[in-house]
């Protein structure tokens, strides 16, 4: 973690942040005019997801043991467990995503989790389930999450926790092996049941949102086998940053930039940059950039007020080349009468 520090504090040191400290203060003096902010926000978003920006993963691959989701930008409850209730309703996703599509043994994820707001109460309270297949290994997990959340301005804080099991199963005889005298050479199945905590940080109000939150806080064991240094393989801590910022371009057109960073230990930092447009209240249509991988386009259409349904197509331009297919479907059931906004939300 103290690698993860060092890299944050120094990147507000930067010459990049040096600067934009000074276009944030040019724009107090553009801010008074709606047609000019956007603008300006538009114009410092692509600056920093620009490659100019000299961040050193733009062009990296990216690597992580947690299920990637493409349309998490609608639903951020699978990374964050303080997003838990910010939708003021008891809100319902299902998650189907086919990924390398062609690859044999490619990674194949099935999610459900369903989250809201306690009654009368600042708490919230979620739960989620897991199903996921790469290669040789299944996984199966199941969480419960709680959040607590205070208002402040025009918005609320949000502290999340979760916790839950992983099993994952391993079968050894779906590998080929190079090495006949590999310690993992026996031809059987092997499983391992292992506790998992998360926290996280959510900050939401009608037009815009940030969040920060790290997975497997424990380092929970993958499989009770050592290796040939005598260590076992565990979970790491996934650190994930996100924000978004919604703006009203027309009464018909919403315009809505967000990005999601993420990293973990002996991997190169990822990062997603969106631009997602909400067309007459009821498409979602977007476009996201992902370093080191690709580009994914994505579309959510509003069957009712409460009944959404969405699809994510993600076009691999590294070195495996390989698309993938997710499928959303999201389902929010009104339980208050008392709205917690009056005004139009768009996270």
């Amino acid at each position: 973690m103290k690698t993860v520090i060092n890299k944050i504090i120094m990147s507000h040191f930067s010459p990049l942040n040096l600067l934009s400290a000074w276009i944030i203060k040019l724009a107090k003096l553009i801010i008074g005019n709606k047609k000019k902010s956007f603008v300006f926000y538009l114009f410092l978003f692509l600056i920093v997801s620009s490659k100019d920006a000299n961040w050193t993963f733009i062009q990296s691959a990216c690597a992580q043991q947690d299920a990637q989701y493409s349309q998490y930008m609608f639903n951020q409850f699978a990374i964050n467990p303080a997003y838990a209730g910010s939708k003021d309703a008891i809100n319902t996703n299902i998650f189907y995503r086919s990924a390398w599509v062609g690859v044999e043994g490619a990674p194949t994820t099935t999610s459900f989790d369903v989250q809201g707001p306690m009654h009368k109460k600042n708490a919230a309270l979620g739960f989620n389930l897991i199903h996921e297949t790469i290669g040789p290994k299944k996984t199966a997990g199941i969480f419960g999450s709680y959040a607590y959340r205070i208002k402040i301005r025009n918005g609320k804080l949000s502290f999340g926790l979760r916790a839950g099991i992983y099993q994952n199963v391993f079968d050894w005889g779906k590998i080929t092996y190079k090495d006949k005298l590999d310690i993992y050479d026996t031809y059987t199945t092997e499983s391992h049941t292992a506790f998992n905590t998360d926290a996280g940080l959510y900050y939401y109000s009608n037009t815009l949102y940030w969040g920060i939150s790290v997975t497997h806080l424990n380092e929970g064991r993958i499989i009770n086998l050592k290796n040939k240094n005598g260590e076992y393989s565990t979970l790491l801590p996934h650190l994930f940053f996100t924000g978004g910022k919604a703006w009203e371009v027309t009464d018909k057109l919403i315009f809505s930039p967000s990005y999601m960073i993420k990293y973990v230990e002996g991997a190169p930092i990822c990062a997603d940059f969106n631009f997602s447009f909400l067309i007459k209240q009821q498409i979602w249509v977007g476009l996201s950039f992902r370093t080191g991988v690709g580009i994914v386009t994505y579309l959510q259409y509003k069957i009712t007020d409460k009944f959404k349904i969405g699809y994510a197509y993600d076009i691999g331009l590294n070195k495996l080349g390989a698309s993938s297919n997710e499928i959303m479907i999201s389902y929010d059931i009104k339980v208050f009468k008392k709205p917690a906004f009056i005004s139009p939300r768009y996270f």
